[in-house]
C-alpha cells in the first residue's frame, strides 16, 4: 500500500473532444473514366477518456475514444469511417506547461459508408498508425496538436452502379491533423508544479 500511494498519487484522467482534418482517400482506379477522381478532406471529430501518469519529466498517457474521419471525392460523393482508437502516448515535458509527445494509436474501424457511392469490404477492421504532437496545459484545461499516419495497407472498394463493377481502390490510412482540448476530472496535488 505504501508503496502504490505515491503512484496513485501522479495519475489523474479526463475527458477529450476535438476536430479531426483527414486526407485519406488515394483511389487506385481500375475504371479509366475515374482518372480524374480526386480526394479532399473533410474534418471529422472525435470525443474521448484519458488517463495519465506523471513520470518526473515524462508522463504517459493511454486514450480511448470514439473517431469519424471523412474524405470527400467528386461533387457530393463521401466515405466516413467510424472508429474506436486507442492511442498510447509517451510525453517529454519541455518547459512549465508545454510538452511533445509520441506513440502508437490502434484502431479499430466499426463502419465505413458511402455517401452516393457504392463500398465493398474493408480489408482490415483493426489498423495502427503513429502520432505525434504537442500540448499546452494549463491547470484542468489542456489543447493539443497531432498529426497521425496509419502503418497499416488497408483499402475499401468502390464499387460500379451494380454493385458488381469493381471502379477502384481506396487507401483508407489515416493522414490525418488533429486538434483536441482536454479537461481533467481529477487534478493531482503535483500536477500545478509538474506539468
Amino acid at each position: 500500500f505504501f508503496c502504490l500511494t505515491p503512484l496513485f498519487a501522479q495519475l489523474s484522467f479526463g475527458v477529450k473532444g476535438g476536430v479531426n482534418y483527414d486526407s485519406f482517400g488515394d483511389l487506385n482506379p481500375t475504371d479509366l473514366s475515374l482518372e480524374n477522381f480526386q480526394s479532399d478532406a473533410k474534418t471529422g471529430f472525435h470525443i474521448g477518456l484519458y488517463g495519465n501518469l506523471n513520470l518526473l519529466t515524462f508522463y504517459l498517457r493511454p486514450e480511448l475514444q470514439f473517431s469519424q474521419s471523412v474524405s470527400q471525392f467528386n461533387d457530393n460523393q463521401t466515405i466516413a469511417l467510424n472508429k474506436i482508437e486507442a492511442p498510447v502516448l509517451l510525453g517529454y515535458k519541455i518547459l512549465g506547461p508545454l510538452s511533445i509527445f509520441a506513440g502508437p494509436s490502434f484502431q479499430y474501424i466499426l463502419k465505413e459508408k458511402g455517401k452516393e457511392i457504392s463500398l465493398g469490404e474493408l480489408e482490415e477492421n483493426f489498423t495502427v498508425g503513429l502520432q505525434i504532437g504537442t500540448r499546452l496545459k494549463l491547470g484542468r484545461f489542456g489543447l493539443g496538436i497531432r498529426f497521425e499516419r496509419g502503418f497499416t495497407d488497408n483499402e475499401v472498394v468502390i464499387l460500379g452502379n451494380n454493385d458488381i463493377d469493381i471502379a477502384g481502390q481506396v487507401d483508407t490510412r489515416a493522414k490525418q491533423w488533429i486538434l483536441s482540448a482536454s479537461y481533467d476530472l481529477r487534478l493531482n496535488k503535483n500536477s500545478n508544479r509538474q506539468e
